[in-house]
């Protein structure tokens, strides 16, 4: 019985911090237990790297976005391996080998992608597009990042989102596809209940140059969210690899509760899309926070896994991260939660 494992692949605009490290470990302990079953496994992780957030930090640095993404994505690897993590990949999405695959997806997914002008709102802190309700319900500003949402107006392709909406809530409540906590599932229900929307899947080139083409177009580049998603096919060679045929579909998939939706929902809509069986498990953890309050930038309260592991060990972080963060829910990390934890 084959074995495969992802974590989400983060976004190389910021430096990694605790919840990705989280993230790792608990993908890691998932794999070394299938391992232990003597399973063959692949557990993958890897980096998100286009997108303007990249290419508008890049200029500001006054590097290339190429340039830019390749120093963090480097910090991505360092990490794991700070963290004694055994994944088997590490998949970036500016490999030429992703790109190229995106490319074929694209085109499997053609019959379901049409051109439309998208006029709305969107977050460039999240590169995401947001609905006028959600947009209502944060008194126009994105809660992330603190930023009103900028009112977006271009022609855009779409992919048919909608038309999958009944097949995957019928997935969620059977288990077949089965998305782990129950409020988290209950959370993805409630969306889908309501019906999903169609999503703009590419920008104006002129608007973003740095994305991968879109076939045939070369006036639009694939929205990052969209392509990004395509790592888990693509780290295993689909469609015509022998990695591929053998592992998928995944067994369990790790990402934030931030990102539910465009696993939940969105992910597996492109799967059915292209007649493809949906992961067996998505299991959507929590966020850590600082001293009980959210860890930011602008509070000064950021605490890097480097620091942890320099004062204990790799271990010690490890066990921390497993027996003393909850599973389903956010947890919490002080210095002096740490060494209580250590110390008993």
């Amino acid at each position: 019985m084959n074995y495969y494992v992802t974590t989400s692949i983060p976004y190389v605009n910021g430096d990694p911090h605790i919840g990705h490290a989280l993230e790792l470990v608990m993908a890691d302990v998932l794999a070394r237990a299938a391992r232990k079953q003597n399973k063959p496994t692949i557990f993958s992780t890897g980096s998100a790297e286009h997108g303007s957030k990249i290419a508008e930090k890049a200029a500001g640095l006054k590097l290339t976005p190429k340039a830019l993404a390749a120093q963090q994505s480097q910090k991505f690897r360092d990490l794991g391996k700070l963290l004694n993590i055994s994944n088997d990949r590490f998949i970036r999405t500016t490999d030429a080998g992703h790109e190229q695959r995106a490319a074929i997806i694209w085109k499997q997914l053609e019959k379901d992608i049409y051109k439309s002008k998208y006029i709305g709102l969107y977050c460039t802190g999240c590169e995401a597009f947001v609905t006028e309700a959600v947009a209502k319900e944060n008194n126009n500003e994105c809660p992330h990042h603190k930023k009103p949402y900028e009112r977006v107006e271009e022609e855009n392709y779409f992919f048919k989102l909608s038309a999958y909406s009944e097949q995957i809530r019928a997935a969620i409540q059977a288990g077949t596809f089965e998305v782990i906590p129950q409020t988290r599932r209950n959370e993805i229900l409630a969306v889908i209940l309501d019906g999903l929307d169609d999503i703009s899947v590419s920008r104006p080139v002129s608007k973003i140059s740095w994305g991968i083409p879109v076939p045939g177009d070369k006036t639009q580049v694939m929205y990052v969210w969209f392509e990004a998603l395509m790592n888990y096919l693509t780290v295993l060679g689909y469609p015509e690899h022998e990695d591929y045929k053998k592992f998928w579909p995944a067994n369990v998939q790790v990402i934030g509760k931030d990102i539910n939706r465009f696993h939940a929902a969105i992910w597996p809509g492109m799967l059915l899309g292209m007649g493809l069986p949906l992961p067996e498990k998505l299991y959507v953890h929590g966020f850590v926070n600082i001293d009980g309050g959210k860890m930011s930038k602008s509070l000064g309260n950021v605490v890097g896994p480097n620091e942890i592991v320099k004062k204990y060990s790799a271990d010690v972080f490890r066990y921390y991260m497993l027996r003393h963060i909850p599973s389903y829910e956010d947890g919490d990390f002080s210095w002096e939660l740490l060494e209580n934890a250590y110390n008993n």
